[in-house]
């Protein structure tokens, strides 16, 4: 770090303070620390995705951002076409049941998504993304221990009407259409509407019946209206929707071990020499998710002082059915794991921010509750079609569920059901103490209030009755707080250059295990788990040399991580049983360095490289991994390559009254583990991912080429028990695009 440091000054100090070219590299807004700043001014890690690397880089969905960004793991959840599955920092979760909060916040327009469920958002009309890495407890609040990704969408314009709109095609019959269009509605109110449909045949077989598989159906829209009546006031009105049909995603069975029974290796079975080809049970896939929500922000400034209030509200309905053997009728075992989510949830945050000692000091204080509900149908499966014709009954939650013998084991169909309430108040000020020397701190006080209750099924609505006579449900209530501080102190070294420390704690609500279905514990033992809890301490470098044309920003972070909750499938159960508890305590370190440069004219180039080392420094608890190694201190945490790297390059060229250009990028890192036991089938060793894009604009029109794993590279995207999700393959995509 030191030897990077030096060097930064001493390229800063070869070029003269204010020495730009036109190729200078374009400053970069962010509102990281809740005002808006030059990412360059923010003591914070934090990565910068702006509106036309999203065009250029042909990014049509969130689950494509994780190439950008160091240390970030970003895929589609396992068996879901929308669920987010996301690690920052070797801090995420992979369990998407409701009652476990994701740790890394995603929010739009400073409303968070509550679920993982339906957070892979199509980016339509999208100003920015922001990631910030690292507790984000402060500002951000509960569940963003890892840190946050924050979508900003474009506001409506008062000053011209206009818009755009394009359609696609591409691999597997892939259509997609997409539109937005501002409308002045008066001197200060206009409206803006987006709406998109995006359709796949879908890039896998299922051989039992034939079925394309694996496709895409989504269908959605937002409108946002602003109304700025003086100087003083703005509010800005935002709904949106989306309904996704597009079914699950199919598994695939890993090769069994020829040498250890029982074992499986990591290599996927190609069925007739084909791996996306599935011999599945699963003929009649179930997936509807339909999400939505609204907001309402006002803002109020009066002198140097800003009253705000964000207003917002979510809510999704989820029926999905997830094939957990990837076997063909008869063929073994044939579970379907069946659930229907109803979730609903409001968020109230007032701010209120200004200045004071004559400029010298910017500071900011609030409130925020978060109200949420989910409840939750779920099934297991044991039904058995046979034939090619046969079919399992997904849309009858009580069609021949997974029941133990009599009622002491395992029970479906059963409903989880969760309520929260969250207080929290906070304050942050940064005070400049001497010119180029800053010194920030914030703190953040929450309450939040957990009511869990689930009931085992014999029918619609009808509980079970135990021989001893007892109702078989349970109701279990919890209270946390937190206290969650942050520090930081930031240094101009010379132009263009700064260095910052900070030390920052995140906080990760408690939850219960939503997955328990053996009537004894549930009804006997079950008990909440603990709150993670992250201390981040990180020190970096920000830097722009070369009159602008070089950006290198790198830092090295440590965290301390506490009571980690773990869900992990128990080793070879079939049915994949998903157990939930706090494992213990792990260190986490890496080094992160970013850069992006303009050597010539129309030429751009970035990459970056990221480390993590991690150990479990403290064990409360066996996760019953000694078969797979044995000291379980030793265990890899969950998406944590030792190393990875990222490189990107785009040229851009007039030829007379068009513009050209082309780029592409590649990704790629060493080996992970995907599960908590680290199990070879879950080990992932080939994880690359090259993609390239072609365009050409005259005017108002262009056209965009755009490969996606062009490589073709087929590595494991998430796996439980004995089956796993391979990447989706090459596919390409020709995009036409109107101004208008």
């Amino acid at each position: 770090m030191r030897a990077i440091l030096l060097a930064m000054v001493a390229g800063s100090a070869a070029v003269p303070a204010g020495a730009q070219t036109a190729d200078e590299l374009a400053d970069v807004v962010v509102t990281a620390q809740r005002r808006e700043q030059s990412s360059q001014d923010v003591p914070i890690a934090v990565t910068a995705i702006s509106a036309a690397q999203i065009e250029g880089g042909a990014i049509a969905n969130l689950d494509q951002i994780g190439a950008a960004v160091p240390n970030l793991y970003l895929a589609r959840n396992f068996g879901t076409s929308s669920g987010a599955l996301v690690f920052l920092r070797g801090v995420g979760e992979g369990d998407s049941i409701f009652t476990n909060d994701p740790p890394v916040g995603i929010y739009v327009d400073d409303v968070i998504l509550p679920r993982s469920t339906g957070a892979l958002l199509d980016l339509i009309d999208i100003e920015r993304i922001e990631v910030l890495r690292g507790p984000q407890g402060t500002l951000y609040g509960r569940n963003t221990s890892g840190g946050a990704i924050k979508l900003v969408t474009k506001r409506p314009e008062f000053d011209r009407i206009g818009g755009e709109a394009d359609v696609a095609v591409g691999s597997y019959r892939r259509f997609d259409a997409r539109a937005t269009v501002n409308v002045p509605l008066a001197p200060n109110v206009a409206v803006r509407v987006s709406a998109i449909s995006r359709n796949q045949r879908g890039w896998g077989v299922n051989r039992t019946n034939g079925a394309r598989v694996n496709g895409q159906d989504v269908q959605g829209g937002r409108v946002s209206l602003l109304w700025e009546p003086d100087a003083h006031l703005s509010v800005l009105a935002t709904a949106d929707v989306t309904l996704d049909r597009s079914g699950p995603r199919f598994p695939q069975r890993f090769v069994a071990d020829a040498v250890v029974p029982g074992r499986f290796t990591n290599d996927f079975v190609a069925p007739g020499g084909d791996i996306d080809a599935f011999d599945s049970a699963d003929t009649m896939p179930l997936g509807r998710t339909d999400t939505g929500g609204a907001s309402l922000r006002v803002d109020y400034r009066l002198g140097g002082t800003t009253l705000s209030s964000i207003t917002g509200y979510r809510a999704l309905r989820s029926r999905i059915g997830f094939d957990q053997t990837a076997n063909p009728p008869g063929g073994g075992a044939n579970i379907i794991l069946l659930q229907d989510q109803h979730q609903s949830s409001i968020s109230q945050e007032v701010q209120l921010a200004g200045k004071a000692l004559g400029g010298r000091v910017d500071w900011l204080a609030g409130a925020y509750y978060f109200g949420e509900h989910n409840d939750q149908l779920t099934a297991v499966s044991f039904a058995t079609p046979t034939g090619p014709d046969a079919r399992f009954r997904n849309e009858d939650f009580f069609n021949a569920p997974s029941r133990g013998t009599g009622t002491s084991g395992n029970w479906s169909p059963y409903e989880p059901r969760l309520d929260t309430d969250s207080f929290s108040v906070f304050g942050s000020a940064t005070l400049a103490v001497f010119a180029g020397t800053h010194v920030s701190a914030g703190l953040r006080y929450t309450d939040e209030r957990k009511r869990y209750a689930v009931r085992f099924l014999t029918a619609p609505d009808t509980v079970l009755v135990l021989p001893d006579g007892r109702v078989a449900a349970r109701r279990i209530a919890e209270r946390w707080t937190d206290l969650s501080p942050r520090v930081a102190i930031d240094q101009r070294l010379a132009e263009g250059v700064m260095a910052y420390a900070s030390a920052a704690k995140g906080f990760r609500s408690g939850s219960f295990d939503g997955r328990a279905r053996n009537i004894p514990f549930v009804l006997d033992r079950q008990g909440a788990i603990a709150p993670e809890r992250v201390w981040s301490y990180e020190a970096g470098v920000k830097a722009e040399l070369f009159g602008r044309r070089l950006r290198v920003n790198a830092d090295y972070f440590v965290n301390d991580y506490s009571d980690i909750a773990f869900s992990a499938a128990r080793a070879n159960s079939t049915p994949p049983e998903i157990f939930r508890q706090n494992v213990g305590d792990a260190r986490i370190s890496g080094l992160e360095v970013e850069w992006t440069a303009r050597p010539a004219q129309g030429v751009e180039l970035g990459g970056w490289i990221a480390t993590l080392a991690d150990r479990f420094t403290r064990l409360v608890s066996s996760p019953g991994c000694t078969a797979f190694v044995a000291d379980e201190r030793d265990l890899d945490l969950r998406f944590t390559p030792a190393f990875r790297y990222g490189a990107r390059a785009n040229v851009n060229r007039q030829a007379g009254r068009a513009r050209l250009w082309a780029g592409g990028d590649y990704s790629a890192a060493s080996s992970y583990n995907i599960a908590l036991c680290n199990e070879p089938q879950h080990r992932v060793t080939n994880a690359a991912a090259l993609n390239v894009q072609v365009g050409a604009e005259l005017g108002d029109w262009a056209a965009t080429l755009a490969a996606t794993n062009l490589a073709d590279r087929r590595y494991n995207t998430g796996s439980v028990g004995s089956i796993g999700y391979p990447v989706a393959p090459r596919e390409v995509m020709l995009r036409l695009r109107r101004r208008f």
